[in-house]
């Protein structure tokens, strides 16, 4: 198994959605992310340089949320993964989105994406 740090269950309110009336109202999403990368250095050194700051990772999540707009979920989790490799480059990124309670059939709790974002080659994660 990989080292990783993550966030779980982190929501927000934000107007994405295929359909122009989605986009003029606003809805819940939720996001749990995993961030692997090594965790060696950290746990030996006790410094917040050598991991990744979880607390930076949610604003960074919440920030593209709310701020921005997309239609599909597939963009937004692009959106936020590609902000998270630009603050932490050697790092593999797995974001689950759902949009909860969805204008769908059937009314689903949630409906969702899931992004595996491999770190660049050559880092050694």
């Amino acid at each position: 198994m990989t080292d990783s740090v993550f966030v779980r269950g982190l929501e927000f309110e934000g107007n994405h959605g295929y359909t122009a009336a989605e986009r003029r109202g606003t809805r819940r999403f939720r996001v749990n992310l995993t961030l692997e990368f090594p965790l060696k250095a950290a746990s030996a050194s006790d410094k917040l340089v050598d991991t990744i700051d979880y607390w930076r990772v949610s604003e960074v999540v919440v920030q593209i949320g709310t701020k921005s707009t997309f239609k599909l979920l597939e963009a937004l989790a692009g959106a936020i993964a590609a902000k998270i490799h630009e603050i932490y480059p050697n790092t593999r990124v797995i974001i689950e989105l759902e949009k909860l309670a969805p204008p769908c059939p059937g009314v689903p709790a949630a409906c969702g994406v899931r992004l595996v974002i491999p770190a660049p080659p050559g880092d050694g994660v």
